[in-house]
């Protein structure tokens, strides 16, 4: 997260308080903008930005492409759902109407 600061202090000219305030500002509309399943996501990616003695940290290009990753996957997991739910729905609305020709 540090690095983010530091870059909007650099090219933007702000405060570190107005950096912080920045990414969250931004990070709140990107979560407004997302489906719900996938806007905790953003709160996971932004949380794992944050500066953590000892650890090694991801660049924000890695980051952006897991945090993409993990979007593809969960957008994935909810296609198969939808496909679940309309075959499901299509057999039931041919049982119903085979039931109804048959006396």
């Amino acid at each position: 997260m540090q690095e983010l600061i530091q870059q909007l202090q650099a090219k933007a000219g702000l405060t570190p308080e107005q950096a912080a305030q920045s990414i969250e500002v931004i990070k709140e509309y990107v979560k407004g903008k997302l489906p719900p399943f996938i806007a905790g996501t953003v709160d996971t990616w932004f949380a794992n930005m944050s500066d953590k003695p000892g650890e090694k940290k991801e660049s924000l290009a890695d980051q952006a492409s897991d945090f993409m990753d993990n979007v593809k996957d969960k957008a994935e997991d909810w296609k198969d759902k939808a496909e679940g739910w309309a075959e499901e729905a299509k057999d039931k609305i041919t049982d119903f109407f085979k039931d109804k020709k048959q006396p």
